[in-house]
């Protein structure tokens, strides 16, 4: 797996409870992609394990290298009231 210097020198020290396990689960079977202006991609999957939350990974252009992995509270709470996140 690859990663920014920032996903490794800020998000893993401040989110150690997200397992990399969890990271390649959403990178294999997302729920939704979207590309960003920036042309980083956006990937969200529901991980069982933390409850049914939904993660949300953020990687380079090249849907690879990871740079931003966290759970999105917004995209959760629109899939519980059903709608269309």
């Amino acid at each position: 797996m690859k990663t920014t210097a920032y996903f490794e020198s800020v998000v893993r020290p401040k989110r150690p409870e997200i397992e990399i396990a969890w990271i390649e689960q959403v990178l294999a079977n997302p729920i939704k992609t979207v590309t960003q202006i920036d042309r980083r991609m956006c990937h969200w999957a529901n991980i069982p394990e933390a409850d049914g939350r939904v993660l949300r990974v953020v990687t380079l252009e090249d849907g690879e290298t990871i740079h931003n992995a966290f759970f999105d509270r917004n995209f959760f709470k629109k899939q519980q009231r059903g709608e269309q996140p």
